[in-house]
């Protein structure tokens, strides 16, 4: 048995996470691959997209506005 402080088990914690997090994202790029086969739903996807890059926009010009970014 190995002896596991503060540091070792936070280190490691943190790669776990970082490797669930790359296989999660190669799964998900899998099925979009997939499912932007169907124009229908490549639509949709599309104007999902453009749905938040306008979302995000106004916040950073609301938030530019008001001095606080």
């Amino acid at each position: 048995m190995s002896f596991m402080d503060r540091k070792n088990i936070l280190s490691e914690s943190f790669f776990d996470s970082l490797k669930k997090y790359f296989k999660d994202r190669k799964k998900y790029d899998k099925l979009t691959r997939i499912l932007m086969k169907d124009p229908e739903w490549k639509k949709a996807y599309k104007k999902a997209e453009k749905s938040v890059d306008d979302y995000h926009n106004a916040m950073e010009k609301a938030l530019k506005k008001r001095g606080l970014k």
